[in-house]
């Protein structure tokens, strides 16, 4: 089975790819992470036409351009895999014939329009999830934020943005151990930002299989495990207004383990880490960062895969969780997706995924069945 060129669709400023510049288009890259923005890359194969110019119009890329990859395997509906903007382009010329190459470089809005203006603007009062809020929707992008603890009012300090908007994000997630990214609503092509927890209740997205014959759709699969970096967290931090020193306890994660054993609680004696007063402006905000930590900590356990996306036939996405089988009792199981690199061509389509979990071993409620599979 082949990947033909009707599977895939780019659109340059809101109209379709011209033909001879699809047809010069050898392939794309998307990566796309739970952690920061994404980018892409199109490569195009270029030659000479009689006046001793390149064959294709290298000028239809302009800095910003609106750059949209579509995809369908199977007999699915197009889904929309990235929306971008013109960053970069590179033009490597060659003496050979037909080896002369032009790679363009896009990114989404956290990594172009949301990088170029720094004015400095304060939040007073505002939780954190309000602020995202009310940047993304200056970006015209449907917000899905979870809601933050009011961690800051004035009487402990005032938030302001001192950076890009791109930037101040980051510090935001980073502050609750949340992830940032834009993604496209598959269907309708809107972008979406993201803030929130990485784990979200959120049922399997698909099933990738290693080794389970006709059913397998991996062709590699590999998992390391970190069995002494989940650490609990025990400090103190001094509230602001008494002088008093308060104790700042987080033992365990805060997310549900993804498998049978936790990650952090096997470990026998404990690791535990000791600040004393850290940054935060608040208790509740060490508390916030203290757990932030022992949760990050405990997600030891990191797989990778590649996948052959003509049989799993639709593209994964970060963000969700899904389901590995054939990796043994102790590895296989749920892993949340946080890193997703798609390979596109005239003739295939393959995916490279990172995922992590917090825990080893199936639980027994695993249910490895897969409604959209294409077998």
């Amino acid at each position: 089975m082949t990947l033909q060129s009707q599977y895939f669709s780019v659109s340059v400023g809101f109209t379709p790819l011209p033909e001879r510049w699809f047809h010069a288009l050898r392939d794309i890259e998307i990566e796309t992470s739970n952690n920061r923005a994404a980018i892409f890359r199109m490569h195009f194969d270029l030659s000479r036409n009689p006046v001793g110019d390149f064959d294709a119009p290298i000028e239809l890329f302009h800095p910003l351009t609106p750059v949209t990859i579509r995809l369908s395997v199977g007999a699915g509906l197009p889904l929309t895999l990235i929306n971008g903007f013109v960053k970069d382009a590179r033009l490597s010329v060659s003496n050979t014939p037909g080896a002369t190459t032009f790679e363009v470089v896009c990114m989404d809005r956290l990594g172009t329009l949301m990088t170029h203006v720094e004015v400095p603007f304060s939040w007073p009062n505002m939780s954190d999830a309000l602020i995202v809020t009310a940047i993304f929707g200056r970006y015209g992008m449907v917000p899905l934020v979870v809601p933050t603890p009011q961690l800051r009012t004035q009487l402990d300090t005032t938030t302001t943005q001192r950076g890009s908007h791109a930037a101040f994000l980051q510090q935001l997630a980073g502050r609750h151990g949340y992830a940032l990214y834009v993604q496209p609503d598959p269907i309708t092509g809107a972008d979406v930002g993201h803030f929130h927890p990485p784990l979200i209740p959120l049922p399997p997205q698909g099933v990738l299989s290693i080794d389970f014959g006709a059913d397998t759709n991996l062709t590699s699969f590999s998992v390391s495990d970190d069995m002494l970096a989940p650490t609990g967290v025990f400090g103190m931090k001094t509230e602001n207004r008494t002088r008093v020193p308060v104790p700042i306890i987080a033992p365990v994660a805060a997310e549900p383990p993804l498998g049978a054993v936790p990650t952090l609680p096997r470990i026998l004696p404990p690791p535990v880490e000791a600040p004393y007063d850290t940054d935060a402006a608040s208790v509740a905000e060490a508390y916030v960062k203290a757990f932030t930590k022992a949760t990050q900590s405990s997600r030891s356990v990191r797989a990778s895969a590649e996948v052959d996306g003509v049989k799993y036939a639709r593209p994964i996405f970060v963000g969700a969780p899904i389901m590995v089988r054939g990796a043994g009792r102790q590895h296989s199981g749920l892993y949340q997706v946080d890193r997703v690199t798609h390979r596109l061509t005239r003739d295939d389509y393959t995916q490279s995924v990172s995922m992590w979990r917090n825990a080893v071993q199936l639980t027994g409620q695993e249910i490895f069945v897969d409604p959209l599979s294409a077998a």
